[in-house]
């Protein structure tokens, strides 16, 4: 009988070793910010003309300033630190610079025009929907038709260079002027987020890439690599302004303030006005560093301050004491 001899070889295979795990995410560091008094900047104060309507419209920057009256015929007016009229309507006026630009809103007619901030010579016209929303940065204006459509004009002529619709069943609101640009929302009843969009040079509608709160959020500021928001207010319990007001970048979250109102970098800095009361909105004014964990409540003036406004890069406010008194600051 023949013998059979089975030799079995065995091949090891070697295979690489699995690759590392990826690290943690470091963990959540949340933080509140702590509210500091701050006084001794360099505040300009500016005088009002006796026939002033609304300070906290008025609007200076370091060579110009733009003042709205009641002329003597009982007509709104647009004057500048001259006396020159740059504009006149009998509908209250809205007016916002932008280097040696005016751009001037008609609010109750929606016509909004052009003008030169010495003389007052028209540069450009356009006739928008009544009580249509305006807004304007970066060499655009952008005027809001409808829930749906905005018209963007060239800010140099007001002649239109494009029309941006959101898609069937999107609504377009929080329309607002940002320092790099146009900045809006647009949101869907059926949807858990929004989508937020800026207009960049040359008129391009960009839709921003954000975290998860910004999506839900009825605010949205982002400096320095930081993302601000704040949520819609519960209005059914009487809260009429958003907050908390909270910033975020990487694994930091810092609570800036309970309530915030007209949020915006200036500077460098973001400034708000903080716990805002009464029909005017006056409050206090604040700002915060990015990175910062402490956020400057700033004295100046007496009695309560208007939501701040930045003007071709310098910070307004105007603070109610006995009289009103516009200030500015150059280096905010």
């Amino acid at each position: 009988m023949a013998l059979a001899a089975v030799v079995v070889v065995a091949v090891l295979v070697l295979r690489d070793p699995p690759p590392p795990r990826d690290p943690a995410p470091p963990a959540l560091q949340v933080e509140q910010a702590k509210r500091v008094p701050l006084s001794g900047l360099g505040w300009r104060s500016v005088s009002l003309p006796a026939a002033i309507e609304h300070p906290h419209r008025s609007a200076v920057d370091q060579e110009r300033a733009l003042f709205p009256i009641t002329a003597p015929d009982g007509a709104h007016a647009l004057v500048n630190d001259s006396g020159v009229v740059l504009a006149r309507g009998q509908e209250r006026l809205t007016a916002t610079l932008e280097g040696a630009r005016v751009v001037v809103h008609e609010n109750n007619t929606g016509r909004v025009s052009t003008v030169d901030a010495a003389t007052g010579g028209l540069t450009g016209e356009f006739a928008g929907p009544k009580t249509a929303l305006v807004a304007h940065a970066v060499g655009a204006v952008v005027v809001q038709q409808d829930d749906q459509c905005l018209m963007i004009l060239d800010a140099s002529t007001l002649k239109p260079v494009l029309m941006h619709c959101s898609p069937p069943g999107w609504a377009i609101s929080l329309l607002t002027s940002e320092l790099d640009g146009v900045q809006w929302r647009e949101t869907r009843p059926d949807h858990h987020c929004a989508r937020w969009f800026q207009l960049t040079p040359p008129f391009t509608a960009q839709e921003l890439i954000t975290g998860e709160r910004a999506c839900r959020a009825a605010v949205l500021v982002r400096t320095a690599d930081w993302e601000l928001t704040a949520d819609f207010p519960p209005y059914e319990v009487g809260v009429l302004h958003p907050g908390p007001l909270v910033a975020r970048r990487e694994n930091r979250e810092i609570t800036l303030d309970a309530t915030a109102l007209d949020v915006h970098a200036c500077g460098g800095r973001i400034y708000w006005l903080s716990k805002p009361t009464g029909a005017e909105q006056k409050g206090e004014l604040v700002r915060w560093t990015p990175g910062d964990d402490t956020v400057q409540v700033l004295q100046v003036g007496t009695g309560s301050a208007s939501p701040p406004r930045c003007v071709n890069g310098v910070l307004n406010v105007v603070t109610y004491g006995e009289r009103p008194q516009l200030w500015a600051l150059d280096e905010p």
